[in-house]
């Protein structure tokens, strides 16, 4: 039993009516109907305190929540009171607990819903981000590898190695250099953030002999494997997610008053 069972956030208690109706607790309410009055009192006030489902054991206190005369609830307690269980200095309604619980359950699982979707919302935004700084790392090496070809007096005739272009008298320093994939490390740096959810150079070390029949479109080949890695990697942390925030709560079996 959940001895933090809190439901003060909902307004209303359900009444499952055919439970109640055919229930031994209504019939001796039939024969004394203001019985009837002074349980639901007890069930409301109970609904809402901590644990759910419980009220102190003190013959005031459940006077006062029965809303029952004092003189008229020593008469009266024991046929109002059977039902409840006493134990750790309160009274007990298992029914009541048993609707809390599945309260409770039922808001957990709102909220795990609630927060898987703000979750897949916010991955698919940065989905889209990658992808857009993919292609802007793309266009912004292709450019840079046009404006390298003019200034070496270069016809379009490049193998993979002059991707990166690199100024007529200047030697260029790789960050990252295989056989066929060689990057900058500003171009590098772009990649990482571009792909966060990949191993980056665990990836490119994988892709490069296959990069290498990609001949002088090594680069955009390479970017759209990764940028798939990527996308499959944010997939499988937003199923994660969701079958983990399912598990916030189980439903119970239909309970009633």
């Amino acid at each position: 039993m959940n001895e933090d069972l809190d439901v003060q956030r909902l307004p209303y208690m359900p009444l499952q009516i055919e439970r109640l109706r055919k229930s031994k607790a209504w019939l001796r309410c039939k024969r004394n109907p203001e019985i009837a009055f002074y349980m639901v009192n007890l069930w409301m006030r109970a609904w809402h305190e901590i644990p759910a489902g419980s009220i102190e054991d003190d013959d005031d206190v459940l006077a006062d929540a029965a809303m029952c005369p004092p003189e008229k609830w020593e008469e009266l307690k024991d046929d109002i009171l059977k039902g409840w269980d006493r134990r750790d200095g309160r009274v007990w309604h298992s029914t009541v607990i048993e609707i809390a619980t599945e309260a409770v359950g039922k808001l957990r699982m709102n909220k795990s819903r609630t927060a898987a979707a703000r979750e897949a919302r916010e991955l698919q935004r940065q989905s889209s981000v990658t992808d857009t700084m993919t292609e802007n790392v793309t266009d912004s090496v292709t450019e840079h590898e046009g404006k390298g070809r003019e200034e070496k007096g270069i016809e379009d005739k490049t193998t993979s190695d002059d991707v990166v272009a690199v100024a007529p008298s200047i030697s260029q320093d790789f960050a990252f250099e295989a056989q066929s994939i060689r990057l900058t490390a500003a171009n590098l740096e772009q990649w990482r953030k571009a792909f966060p959810h990949v191993a980056l150079e665990a990836e490119l070390w994988a892709l490069d002999e296959w990069a290498g029949t990609k001949g002088k479109k090594w680069f955009t080949a390479v970017s759209g494997a990764l940028a798939k890695k990527e996308r499959a990697a944010v997939d499988r942390v937003s199923t994660a997610a969701a079958v983990r925030d399912r598990g916030g709560g189980q439903r119970r079996a239909d309970p009633r008053i």
